[in-house]
């Protein structure tokens, strides 16, 4: 086993990973990434480690590890680990060594680790243990997991990526890594040093499994989107707007400016079920369609139990119904629900910051449908 440790490289133009387009409002300047760094600030007070695995195939049960990288953070630099099975007999090493780090962290960021990379190790154990009869502890469950391309998979849509690989979200924040091979064409590469020992070919695995390191370092602003999901921003102001139109009454809209904790590293303009998102930096506009009409309020899911009528300018409950509120319906069939915008609505901050959690998730998760 050889095991090669390296600071991340703190100057942006001696990287592998390089920007796009520097002049590009869409791609932020590669030197601002580190910026988006937010393992830290996202999981406060835990110690946070990356992992990502190479290997021979697909299926545990007759292929094997050769590479496990390894991202913690050691005096607040990134160092980069990577635990490789030189002779091609090293596994049992390298997983017992990558076993032993992660045993003092709380939690573990991977890139569909939870369904390749975790699974994958844990079949080798079990087999290495069978056959060999090695003793190999395993710290999975003592640790959390944290699967970024499962956090990213639900905005697929609204983000307008075409497939959710780690180079594809990358590009998508500004960055175009120089790789010219793919894990699957890495293999035979990697057989062949073992038989020849060419160190070029030596070289070309680890440069692939550290650009993989690097690279999740910097989706760090899958964090930001996350974070804008989960409400981690404030609210600063909430207003009522009017858009131009040939019916001005359908063009009364609720508008919530957010201050983001995370800011973004790629603009975010995106809508659904009539709802817009936009965000940008560290600001974001939520915008929803007001109703003006006289709509219901029932005193219970039977009609016959009666109803009172209230006009007056409504938003949608979306499919998130809160009950924190009284809602309305134009008829007791209708499934839409409508809260009524008085001040038990514009008065109530914490009510506005669910309803604006529940608004923007659904916008985010929205597919077109």
């Amino acid at each position: 086993m050889k095991k090669i440790v390296e600071n991340l490289i703190s100057d942006p133009n001696q990287c592998q990973i390089q920007n796009v387009d520097h002049n590009s409002n869409n791609n932020p300047n590669y030197d601002l990434i580190y910026q988006f760094d937010y393992i830290e600030k996202f999981f406060p007070d835990k110690k946070v480690c990356m992992f990502d695995i190479e290997t021979t195939g697909l299926n545990a049960q007759c292929s094997f590890t050769y590479i496990i990288g390894i991202n913690i953070k050691v005096n607040g630099i990134w160092q980069i680990i990577q635990l490789f099975n030189d002779d091609g007999e090293s596994e049992p090493e390298i997983i017992r060594e990558f076993q032993s780090i992660i045993k003092d962290y709380d939690v573990l960021v991977e890139f569909n680790g939870d369904r390749f990379d975790i699974p994958y190790i844990e079949k080798r154990m079990a087999f290495i243990e069978q056959k060999y009869h090695i003793r190999l502890t395993d710290n999975f469950d003592k640790i959390r997991n944290f699967d970024l391309m499962k956090i990213i998979r639900p905005y697929k849509f609204a983000l307008g990526l075409p497939n959710i690989k780690q180079k594809t979200i990358e590009k998508y924040f500004g960055i175009n890594r120089i790789d010219k091979y793919n894990g699957g064409e890495l293999i035979n590469i990697y057989l062949d040093y073992l038989t020849s020992g060419n160190e070029r070919h030596k070289a070309m695995v680890l440069r692939h499994n550290r650009d993989d390191m690097e690279g999740m370092i910097l989706l760090g602003p899958i964090l930001a989107i996350e974070g804008l999901v989960d409400g981690r921003y404030q609210i600063s102001d909430i207003k009522i707007t009017r858009r131009n139109g040939n019916n001005p009454i359908n063009n009364i809209f609720l508008e919530i400016i957010l201050d983001l904790e995370f800011p973004l590293a790629s603009e975010i303009d995106t809508s659904g079920y009539e709802c817009k998102l936009w965000a940008k930096n560290n600001k974001a506009i939520l915008t929803v369609p007001i109703k003006i009409d006289t709509l219901r309020y029932y005193y219970s899911e039977c009609q016959r139990d009666g109803f009172e009528e209230k006009e007056g300018f409504f938003v949608s409950s979306l499919k998130d119904k809160m009950d924190k509120l009284p809602t309305y319906k134009e008829c007791a069939r209708k499934k839409e629900c409508y809260y009524l915008l008085d001040d038990n609505f514009l008065g109530n901050k914490e009510f506005i910051m669910q309803y604006s959690i529940a608004i923007i998730s659904q916008i985010l998760q929205y597919k077109g449908r």
